[in-house]
């Protein structure tokens, strides 16, 4: 990468522009200056790299499929419309190409238990199935709403040997995932031997860089397998967010490459990148949804669990302030249309997340032309989802004989 690469990640203080860095309380500097000081190790270790990239491919089940959503395609009548399929993930979601690293990186540090926050509950798992396999305990922390709410997840991080600890807001009757970060942080902040899992690209620095290495093999996936279907880069490229790391995951590899727009899509009442302001607060710098005196954040709601969340990484912020990357929301009920639409067009049950960049994703096609290669990234499927779903369809969901 050159000097000038988008693709270097933060300066030497933790830095993107503005954006990012440590505000965190001084008990917790002593965990976060460790972990960058393991990870720059770590990444520059072939041996440990090596490992990683064989979990990738023998556990994960990396590279998944680069698809052509033909069906979808034909009935949209624009753009060509590829899938990255990171659904099709062991666990069905790009969460665990992230657990696997940190994991791995907690046990060359020698840590003796593993913590992790969770929103729709896809990171808790993926935390969980890796803590299991590289026998070491996790702890969850989850907001209220979402223990309900996505009570199939709560199950299977149970079943690989997680302890879920719910968690609330000020209230003591409501929590979601920014509740969830607020309790890990100091469950971390008082236990060196624990090492804590960050599930986004949110959080004081290390996190939000540590979060886009791991997640980053999603890109480099997507430029491998673009050339050699259509011998040429896409046009554009589209993911949701919420704390974003699906979506720097699927993007990074192509921020230098200025010919491909690049979009995030956030959720329409939980939209920070939209409609925040610039914040601090749970240790990083950032745009936030908060009150104007900037000492509270704004109640947030989604389909989503995974994306329902107060702000976005401070390397989005970053991004979308030198206008690198697009970012919009849409509604719920366009999401849900979505969902529905590829279900019956391309038979993939895929998680509500990934329906709001498909939802974006439809009109965007319709925008490009039929000569244009869109490329979505499916960072999840469904089956979390289905009670929702059937809740949402009642009497209206009709079986076909």
């Amino acid at each position: 990468m050159t000097k000038n690469s988008l693709k270097n990640g933060p300066d030497e203080a933790g830095y993107y522009g503005e954006f990012g860095s440590r505000y965190a309380p001084e008990i917790l500097m002593p965990n976060l200056i460790e972990l960058e000081e393991a990870f720059n190790q770590a990444i520059n270790d072939k041996k440990f790299i090596d490992e990683f990239e064989y979990y990738l491919k023998e556990w994960v089940g990396r590279p998944n499929p680069l698809y052509f959503a033909e069906q979808l395609t034909k009935q949209i009548g624009g753009a060509k419309i590829y899938f990255k399929s990171d659904h099709l993930n062991h666990l069905g979601a790009h969460k665990l190409n992230n657990s696997l690293f940190q994991i791995l990186l907690a046990k060359r540090m020698s840590k003796k238990k593993i913590y992790a926050e969770t929103g729709a509950g896809a990171h808790l798992i993926a935390t969980a199935a890796a803590c299991a396999k590289f026998n070491l305990p996790c702890i969850g922390y989850m907001g209220h709403d979402d223990v309900i709410k996505q009570s199939t997840n709560v199950l299977k991080a149970k079943l690989f040997g997680a302890k879920v600890v719910e968690c609330f807001d000020g209230t003591g009757e409501k929590g979601v995932l920014k509740d969830a970060c607020t309790a890990v942080l100091k469950a971390w902040s008082s236990d060196p031997d624990a090492f804590y899992c960050c599930g986004s690209a949110i959080g004081p620095h290390p996190f939000p860089r540590i979060v886009q290495y791991a997640q980053s093999v999603i890109g480099r996936e997507i430029r491998e397998q673009i050339m050699e279907k259509e011998g040429r880069l896409p046009d554009a490229i589209a993911a949701c967010i919420g704390g974003g790391s699906n979506l720097i995951g699927a993007v990074h590899e192509f921020l230098d490459d200025k010919e491909v727009k690049l979009y995030g899509v956030e959720p329409e009442h939980s939209a920070a990148l939209t409609n925040g302001t610039v914040g601090i607060m749970q240790g990083f710098k950032s745009m936030m949804l908060q009150s104007d005196t900037g000492d509270a954040t704004l109640s947030t709601s989604s389909l989503a669990s995974g994306i329902n969340f107060y702000s976005a990484g401070p390397e989005h912020a970053y991004l979308k302030k030198i206008k690198r990357v697009n970012y919009t929301h849409v509604r719920d009920d366009e999401a849900f249309d979505a969902f529905q639409l590829v279900c019956k067009t391309e038979g993939i049950l895929i998680a509500f997340e990934p329906a709001f960049a498909v939802a974006y994703g439809i009109k965007l096609a319709k925008e490009m032309g039929k000569d244009k290669l869109l490329v979505l990234n499916i960072c999840g499927r469904g089956d979390k989802d289905i009670d929702t779903a059937e809740k949402i369809l009642g009497d209206k969901l009709e079986s076909k004989t």
